[in-house]
């Protein structure tokens, strides 16, 4: 969480002092305007890629986190399976963090096209 707060700073800095901002500002707009279009929608796209990074490493992760505090979950589930050998269970976890995996970057994809519209899908004429 440290991280994504000191990018978010880093960004905002950054951003204040970029051209559009003081231009947005002479124009007359509103502070919650400026922070709202022009700030949040330029500093978010470091954060949504981190935020995204961090969730995806903390699904397979919790596996330490419930085996070291003997708490039952899918972690404690998949070290008795390697254990005991049982592949199906290890097999059906793997593809739960793949899907969990595929799901999340969709997501952070999909926030991209939303905050950046130059990496929107566009038609192509031929």
């Amino acid at each position: 969480m440290s991280l994504v707060i000191r990018l978010a700073r880093a960004g905002t800095r950054e951003v204040v002092h970029q051209d559009y901002m003081k231009f947005a500002r002479a124009k007359g707009l509103s502070e919650s305007r400026l922070i709202m279009v022009h700030l949040l929608k330029n500093i978010m796209i470091p954060v949504v890629t981190v935020l995204g990074l961090e969730l995806g490493g903390l699904i397979p992760f919790s596996v330490v986190t419930e085996t070291v505090f003997a708490w039952p979950g899918m972690g404690k589930l998949i070290i008795d399976s390697i254990h005991l050998l049982d592949r199906p269970v290890v097999v059906a976890y793997l593809m739960i963090i793949v899907l969990m995996f595929v799901v999340i970057n969709l997501v952070v994809d999909v926030l991209y096209s939303i905050l950046d519209p130059r990496v929107r899908l566009q038609d192509v004429q031929s």
